[in-house]
């Protein structure tokens, strides 16, 4: 009996293999098929019955319960949501998860967009007009399934605010801004695709590449984005255009830059000169007015003609349409004039040194020989009365005190038009020296001068330690000035 039962199970573990071999890929469930004596014999018994490995090489195992079922995607856009700028640059709509897409704009409305290079994964949009339209996807998945999808569309026309500017050089700040229409400056725009996380069109105008301002002549005029507005600013008389090109939009702005000039910005002359004739270029067709701010120093006829009349400083102004060009005009009397005239042309001369032991020898001087030396020979002495040696700065400067010659205690800046040329300024550089006002330094006043990058300017000429020489250059108003004064007031 045993060895029968062994055998009968053996042949149906054949025949068990046998079926699994020629139906591969599905799961069969075998059940034992035992007689009633067999169940009679074995129920009693306790006995372990042998495993076969029944798997066969190349065949999968579909009994396993952890291979992965099949995953199918629901198709989606990269965006629900476009911004556009009319005739500007196109922009690719991708959709994931799709083996085949179908795409129809809204037709409610005229048509403000195009589309072309239709695929199942991507289609071109190129924005023609402004407005707002829905675009509709309807998207074949992976599991054969449609899904409709939706991308709201809005497109902006740009345009600027000026398309041609004037600007005057003569202004305190020659430039201005222009704005750009039709666009929200805080959304976030995707010109071509490449859309950027959290940015704003007016970050974006300045860090992104397709956006650019070009002027065709940079040295007539610059022009830049500034915080969603395009800035223009003139450098030089001319005119030349700025081409813009925001996502593939192109403007341009013609740049108009004026510049009123004077022949003459500074006038040095002492009293009893001749006329002087002023002349503004760049006026056009554009009236000019002349007005004189002091008529007791100078007067200015209605065509330019400046008549000298008396010492002091004053300004030509020049008006024309609605802005303003001066000329400073500086009356000296005659002995200062001749003063500045001979310390300039001591600067001039070689081999001129820097010296206090030396300081009245020929082609030496320190600071307060050479005013003193400048002056004597208009009988200026500053109260000295030895004929071989100079008074020091300090004592120069209090003869100029006690004889009413101080103009002021301090100092005054080029533009009060207070200086005349010949006026002597004095300074404390190293202080508590024990002389009056602790004086250690003085400089003849020479004159006023402009440049066209600087501006006006004045200038000393002095003796000096640090140069070993006597040399003109520019005055600075500084603490370190402790009086002023006017050696020679007629």
């Amino acid at each position: 009996m045993i060895i029968n039962k062994i055998r009968k199970e053996i042949c149906l573990l054949i025949v068990f293999a046998i079926i699994v071999s020629l139906t591969p890929g599905q799961t069969i469930i075998a059940a034992e098929i035992q007689s009633d004596t067999d169940m009679a014999d074995t129920s009693s018994e306790n006995t372990e019955q042998p495993v076969f490995d029944t798997s066969i090489p190349g065949i999968p195992d579909t009994n396993q319960t952890d291979v992965p079922a099949a995953v199918n995607e629901i198709p989606i856009l990269n965006t629900d949501q476009i911004r556009l700028i009319a005739g500007g640059d196109s922009y690719e709509l991708h959709v994931f998860h799709a083996v085949s897409a179908a795409y129809e704009l809204s037709a409610d409305g005229p048509s403000i967009a195009t589309l072309s290079n239709e695929t199942a994964q991507s289609v071109l949009i190129t924005p023609v007009a402004s407005g707002t339209t829905v675009l509709t996807v309807t998207a074949v998945g992976t599991d054969g399934m449609q899904t409709l999808l939706s991308c709201q569309i809005t497109i902006s026309e740009l345009s600027l605010s000026k398309e041609s500017v004037d600007i005057y050089l003569n202004d305190e700040e020659p430039a201005l801004d222009i704005s750009l229409r039709g666009i929200e400056l805080d959304e976030i725009y995707y010109a071509t695709g490449n859309d950027w996380e959290d940015g704003e069109i007016r970050d974006a105008l300045i860090s992104d590449a397709r956006c650019t301002i070009r002027t065709g002549n940079s040295k007539i005029a610059d022009a830049w984005f500034d915080d969603g507005m395009i800035t223009v600013k003139g450098k030089s008389k001319g005119v030349t255009n700025a081409r813009i090109n925001i996502y593939g939009v192109s403007l341009s702005i013609k740049i108009n830059v004026h510049h009123y000039t004077l022949n003459k910005y500074a006038i040095n002359t002492y009293t009893g000169s001749p006329i002087k004739s002023l002349k503004l270029n760049g006026a056009g067709g554009h009236k000019v007015t002349w007005v004189s701010g002091n008529k007791n120093v100078a007067s200015v006829s209605n065509t330019g003609i400046v008549t000298i009349r008396g010492i002091g400083t004053t300004k030509i102004t020049a008006k024309v349409n609605k802005r303003k060009v001066f000329c400073i005009v500086s009356v000296s009397s005659k002995t200062a004039y001749r003063v500045v005239r001979d310390a300039r042309a001591i600067s001039k001369k070689k081999n001129i040194q820097y010296s206090q032991t030396a300081r009245m020898s020929p082609k030496y001087y320190d600071c307060s020989s050479l005013v003193y030396r400048c002056y004597r020979p208009y009988g200026i002495r500053f109260g000295y009365t030895n004929p071989s040696w100079a008074p020091t700065a300090a004592d120069e400067a209090y003869w100029c005190a006690v004889t009413g010659r101080k103009i002021s205690s301090e100092a005054i800046e080029i533009l009060n038009c207070k200086l005349i040329p010949g006026d002597t300024i004095y300074y404390s550089f190293e202080g508590d020296n024990g002389r009056y006002l602790d004086i250690d330094h003085t400089a003849i006043f020479s004159g006023y001068a402009y440049d066209a990058d600087f501006g006006y300017y004045g200038t000393v000429i002095e003796a000096s330690s640090t140069s070993n020489t006597v040399a003109e250059r520019m005055y600075y108003a500084s603490d370190s000035i402790r009086l002023i004064g006017r050696p020679a007031k007629i």
